[in-house]
C-alpha cells in the first residue's frame, strides 16, 4: 500500500478513538494492535506506542481507555525484541501510573482495570526494569497495592501478575 493511503487509513482510525461507545473502542483499539503487531516492528509507526502512551493520561476518558486498551492488546500483540527498552519504559510507565490511581477511591475503576488487564501481558516487557532495585520496588508496590483493592477483576489480575512475575 502506498504510505500516503496507509496513514489516512491510520488517522481515520485514531480519529475515532474517542468514541463514547466502549464496543468501538475495543474494536479501535484492537485494529490498532493489529496494524501496530506488522508496522511497529518494521519501524513505520513508530509514533502508536509514544502516542497511546500519552494518550494514556488524558483528560477524556473515553481517550484515555481506549489508549489503555489499545496498550494492552499491543502488549499480546508484540514480542520483547519488537520493541526498544525506552518504548518498553513507556508502556509499563503509562500501565502503572493509571494503576490504583486516587480515581479508584472517587468509584472511577475502569482505568485501574483495563491497566492491570494489559501489564499482565506487559511483563516479559519488565526484565531489565527488575535488574533496577528501584524500578523493581515500585512495579511491585503497585501490583501489591492493587492486590488490596475492593475491585475483583483489580485483585485477580494483580494475583495474575504476581504469578507471571514469579514464573
Amino acid at each position: 500500500m502506498e504510505s500516503e493511503f496507509k496513514g489516512n487509513i491510520k488517522t481515520a482510525i485514531l480519529a475515532t478513538l474517542a468514541s463514547p461507545k466502549s464496543l468501538i473502542r475495543g474494536q479501535i483499539a484492537s485494529i490498532l494492535a493489529q496494524i501496530g503487531k506488522i508496522e511497529v516492528p518494521r519501524k513505520e509507526w513508530d509514533e502508536l506506542i509514544p502516542s497511546m502512551c500519552t494518550n494514556s493520561k488524558s483528560e477524556d476518558i473515553n481517550i484515555r481507555l481506549a489508549s489503555l486498551k489499545t496498550l494492552g492488546y499491543i502488549c499480546e500483540e508484540l514480542q520483547t525484541n519488537d520493541l526498544d527498552d525506552t518504548t518498553k519504559n513507556l508502556i509499563i510507565l503509562a500501565l502503572l501510573q493509571n494503576l490504583m490511581t486516587e480515581e479508584v477511591a472517587n468509584g472511577v475503576l475502569e482505568p485501574s482495570r483495563l491497566a492491570i488487564a494489559a501489564f499482565v501481558d506487559s511483563i516479559p516487557f519488565t526484565a531489565p526494569n527488575f535488574q533496577k532495585e528501584e524500578e523493581r520496588n515500585f512495579i511491585m508496590e503497585k501490583i501489591f497495592n492493587a492486590c488490596g483493592s475492593a475491585d475483583e477483576s483489580i485483585q485477580e489480575n494483580s494475583l495474575h501478575c504476581l504469578r507471571e512475575i514469579a514464573v
